[in-house]
């Protein structure tokens, strides 16, 4: 009798856990994975004009111009203005920097001097911590999306990118992964750890270079993520959604889109 009574609970607990398990499958509306920020990524981004060395207060004209590349709320790639017009508007701020009225173009300046947004490279081990968060933090943060990476329709782009037109406690520029950019060039990579593989330029430890983006409160440094959907095993070429929060972790830019999304969804 006893034995019958332990047989029949144990095929009751297989019962309630198959049926939560599917339960907890069916509950999945979208399949999320991650990837590093890469070249394809930079590529959609301006190149900003640096402000001449006497200009200490230039970052308040930069920045109506790096929030279309850095924004710091979720924003809808749609809405971005094209390449061209942004590329447009660095030239004409470099020209009124020098002194040219706006859409004058019969005053001769000096060419605008450029330089791209840094990449920082994260650590492996970073990157590890990461992946294991957003596996448990996905459902509780964004209910009806997963993190399995296997079945991914959906993937969260991250990275942290130094702004070359904001004051830094430490802006040497060899502590960033360089890209030459081109304006409105876009280039669909693969997904994860790895796609585009990218290395420093020769700093102590890259564990040093990533911190920046840890807690610090560096206003150059952000923590940017591109939402971008899956077409098979590659995303495809423009985000849907972006964000860059300055001073910022990589964990929390990456709740406030996985919150976004839940509630908005996608366009």
């Amino acid at each position: 009798m006893g034995m019958c009574r332990a047989a029949t609970l144990a095929m009751l607990a297989l019962a309630c856990a198959g049926a939560a398990s599917g339960q907890e499958a069916g509950a999945c509306k979208a399949y999320v994975t991650l990837a590093q920020v890469d070249a394809g990524v930079m590529n959609l981004l301006s190149t900003p004009a640096m402000p001449p060395p006497t200009m200490v207060f230039a970052a308040q004209d930069t920045k109506k111009i790096t929030q279309w590349d850095l924004p710091p709320k979720v924003t809808a790639w749609k809405e971005r203005p094209a390449a061209a017009e942004l590329a447009h508007e660095w030239e004409e701020l470099n020209r009124e920097w020098n002194g040219a009225k706006r859409g004058d173009t019969t005053k001769s300046v000096p060419a605008p001097a450029y330089r791209a947004y840094g990449l920082l490279a994260v650590p492996p081990r970073e990157w590890q911590d990461l992946e294991k968060w957003m596996g448990k933090e996905t459902a509780k943060q964004a209910p009806g999306m997963c993190y399995t990476p296997e079945k991914a329709s959906v993937v969260f782009v991250v990275g942290a990118l130094r702004d070359p037109t904001a004051r830094s406690g430490d802006n040497n520029p060899t502590r960033t992964i360089g890209y030459s950019q081109t304006a409105g060039q876009s280039q669909s990579e693969g997904v994860g750890p790895g796609a585009h593989s990218t290395s420093g330029t020769g700093h102590n430890s890259v564990g040093d270079e990533f911190a920046a983006v840890n807690g610090s409160s560096d206003p150059a440094v952000h923590a940017c993520v591109f939402v971008y959907r899956m077409q098979g095993a590659r995303r495809e070429a423009l985000p849907v959604y972006y964000y860059c929060h300055a001073a910022s972790s990589l964990k929390s830019s990456v709740t406030a889109m996985l919150k976004f999304v839940s509630k908005h969804g996608f366009q």
